[in-house]
C-alpha cells in the first residue's frame, strides 16, 4: 500500500478561510505509524492541498523520535513510515524537515510564528513540551490528557506561562457540531438536563475488557470520558471545588476487576454514567460505554426526563464526506474520519490563536486540563465506591 503525500479529491468542504496569508509554521512531535497515529493525521491534514481545513497553518517539520531510532527502525509501523517520509521527500513536498528529537529542529526564523502539535504517549509530554519551548514554539496543541499526573501538567502550565508560551489541548469536542447543537436546544428549554455519552466499540468480553483496562490503566475518566469531563469544566462550571453532589446510575453503570493480558488486575469502569451538580446552580451528566458503539451523542431531556433531542458525533456532514476520506486515505483509523471537521477547526483555531495573539472561544487551554484532570481524579474513588458498596 501506497501512501502517497498528495492524492485528489473530489469535494470540497466548507472550511473557513484564514483572515490573513500570515500562516502559524507547525512542528509536529510524534508522528506515529501512517493510516493509525494521531499524529500521523495531523500532518495528512495539514498536506491536505485538495481540501486545505487548515489555511492558517503549514507543516514544516516532523518529530518521529521512535521510528528515526535504531531501536524503532525494525518495529511494526517503521515500513510504512518510511515510505511515507520517501514519497513525500520524492513528491518535492511543502519543504518538510524529518528529525528523530525536538532539538535536531533549527531555530525559527525572524518573524515565524512556530506551533507544536505534541501527539505523543502522555508520559513522554512533559519533556517533549520543555523541549518545544526551547525551540521557540509561541504556541502548543497538546493532545489529552496533556499529562499522567495533575503535578505533572500543573508544572507543564507554569513553565510554559514563564517562557509566554500559550498551551491549547485537543479537546476537539469542545468545538464540535453536536455539542453545539446540544447546548442551544438545552438552552431553549427552561429546566432542561443533558447528557454527554461517549461509546467504544470494544467487544464485550473479559478478555477484550482486562486488555482495555490494562492498556488504559490510568482509567476510564482519565482517558475515554476525558473529552466529556472538558466539556463539564469548560462550559458547566465544573471544578473539584464547585461539585456539590455526584450520583451515580448503578441502573447503566459497571465496575469490575479484570485481568489484564499480564496476568494483573484492574479495575475500571466498563460503563458509567452520574450527574453532577455545582454549588453554583449547573448540572449535567455524563456517560461512557466501552460496548456502546462508535458514537458520541448529546441528549437533551426536559424537567420530567423526556427527551427532547439527540445530536451525534459523527453528524451528517462528516458521514457523508467519509467515502471521499476512504478513498483518499484507505485503511485509516475510522474515527479519523468521523472526527475529521473537528480535528480540522481546532488545528485552524489554534494556528489562528498563534498568528493572532486571540484564545478562541470554546478551545480548552492547559488551565482547563488542569482542572479536568483533578475532577477525573476526585470522581473515580467516589464513583467507585458508590458502585460497589
Amino acid at each position: 500500500r501506497r501512501f502517497t503525500a498528495r492524492t485528489m479529491s473530489t469535494s470540497k468542504a466548507p472550511f473557513p478561510k484564514a483572515e490573513n496569508e500570515k500562516k502559524a509554521s507547525v512542528v509536529i512531535v510524534g508522528c506515529g505509524a501512517p493510516l493509525r497515529s494521531m499524529g500521523w493525521y495531523h500532518a495528512a491534514q495539514l498536506l491536505d492541498d485538495d481540501r486545505k481545513p487548515c489555511p492558517s497553518a503549514v507543516l514544516k517539520h516532523v518529530v518521529e523520535p521512535w521510528y528515526m531510532s535504531d531501536a524503532g527502525k525494525l518495529s511494526p509501523g517503521s515500513a510504512e513510515f518510511d515510505e511515507w517520509r520517501a514519497d513525500l521527500e520524492k513528491s518535492g513536498g511543502p519543504g518538510v524537515g524529518f528529525h528523530a528529537s525536538v532539538e535536531d529542529v533549527p531555530p525559527p526564523e525572524e518573524g515565524e510564528n512556530r506551533m507544536g502539535i505534541i501527539s505523543a504517549r502522555t508520559a513522554d509530554n512533559p519533556h517533549l513540551l520543555s523541549e518545544c519551548v526551547k525551540i521557540g514554539c509561541k504556541t502548543i496543541y497538546l493532545e489529552k490528557p496533556g499529562a499522567p499526573t495533575v503535578a505533572e501538567l500543573e508544572d507543564m502550565r507554569d513553565a510554559a506561562k514563564a517562557a509566554e508560551v500559550t498551551v491549547l489541548m485537543g479537546f476537539n469536542k469542545n468545538v464540535s457540531a453536536y455539542l453545539g447543537r446540544t447546548m442551544e436546544l438545552a438552552a431553549r428549554t427552561p429546566g432542561s438536563n443533558v447528557t454527554f455519552l461517549h461509546n467504544n466499540a470494544y467487544p464485550n468480553t473479559e478478555e477484550a475488557l482486562g486488555e482495555c483496562f490494562e492498556r488504559n490503566a490510568e482509567g476510564m475518566l482519565k482517558n475515554m470520558a476525558i473529552h466529556e469531563l472538558a466539556i463539564l469544566v469548560t462550559y458547566y462550571d465544573v471544578t473539584v471545588n464547585n461539585i456539590a453532589e455526584v450520583i451515580a446510575d448503578k441502573d447503566f453503570s459497571t465496575c469490575r476487576t479484570l485481568k489484564g493480558p499480564s496476568g494483573k488486575d484492574f479495575t475500571d469502569f466498563d460503563k458509567l454514567q452520574f450527574k453532577i451538580i455545582t454549588k453554583t446552580g449547573k448540572e449535567a451528566s455524563v456517560a461512557a460505554d466501552r460496548c456502546g458503539g462508535d458514537d458520541s451523542v448529546g441528549i437533551v431531556t426536559d424537567a420530567s426526563g423526556n427527551e427532547l433531542g439527540r445530536f451525534f458525533m459523527p453528524d451528517n456532514d462528516a458521514i457523508a464526506a467519509t467515502p471521499m476520506l476512504e478513498k483518499k486515505y484507505p485503511g485509516a483509523m475510522p474515527y479519523f474520519f468521523a472526527q475529521d471537521p473537528d480535528y480540522a477547526v481546532l488545528k485552524e483555531k489554534v494556528a489562528q490563536q498563534c498568528v493572532g495573539g486571540k484564545i478562541p472561544d470554546g478551545v480548552a487551554t492547559i488551565d482547563i486540563a488542569v482542572e479536568t484532570l483533578k475532577v477525573a481524579e476526585y470522581l473515580t474513588p467516589i464513583l467507585q465506591k458508590q458502585l460497589l458498596d
